[in-house]
């Protein structure tokens, strides 16, 4: 285990209630309109202490963005060691997904407002992020586990079938935020549709 200094844990201290505040003022206002000063005045700091530890707003906002990633990376791992099951495993990593966006959905709207050219590239720096990258690995390793259990094809490469399933369920997100949540059903009740049509999919039976 590694023991910090009492300075590193002021240092990471003061990280963690400037990335808090950070993240209470883009969901309140937006990217864009969010300014440094706001995200100073929130965490109770002066603006260049802020600037000592983010050099500007877009690197605060993906700090942020993969903090919360990485927060749910390692809470599928812990619940999905506890089953064998390749279903079941699978079934988890859904519902935490579902459930993680619809918690945090007035943070993630801030993907589906706003969409400049400038908004477009932090999509894209986004998704060759490092916390997204180990992500998308992980679900490969779940479809072949389902490979080896016999409930996903194994004609196909593990990595292409881990996109489609990534892809089917962001897609049924961003289709959900799109629809007013406050005025629809819970995110996570289309975990059973999502699991169904990705393992058995959407031809006659």
């Amino acid at each position: 285990m590694i023991t910090l200094t009492r300075k590193e844990r002021d240092r990471q201290l003061r990280k963690t209630d400037i990335i808090k505040a950070a993240e209470r003022i883009f969901a309140l206002k937006g990217f864009h309109a969010a300014t440094m000063q706001d995200i100073a005045k929130e965490a109770q700091y002066a603006t260049g202490t802020v600037y000592l530890y983010f050099r500007d707003k877009d690197t605060l906002y993906f700090s942020l963005v993969e903090e919360k990633l990485q927060d749910l990376l390692e809470s599928v791992k812990i619940d999905i060691a506890k089953v064998l099951d390749a279903e079941d495993k699978i079934r988890i990593c859904l519902d935490h997904n579902l459930d993680f966006f619809e918690k945090n959905q007035d943070f993630f709207r801030i993907f589906l407002s706003e969409r400049t050219k400038i908004q477009v590239q932090k999509e894209n720096k986004l998704y060759k992020s490092s916390v997204l990258l180990q992500y998308k690995e992980f679900i490969v390793s779940l479809v072949k586990i389902g490979q080896q259990q016999k409930i996903i094809r194994n004609d196909y490469e593990a990595g292409q079938i881990a996109e489609i399933f990534f892809s089917i369920f962001v897609s049924m997100i961003i289709d959900w935020f799109m629809k007013e949540p406050k005025n629809s059903a819970r995110l996570t009740n289309l975990s059973g549709f999502i699991l169904d049509v990705f393992l058995r999919g959407v031809g006659r039976k």
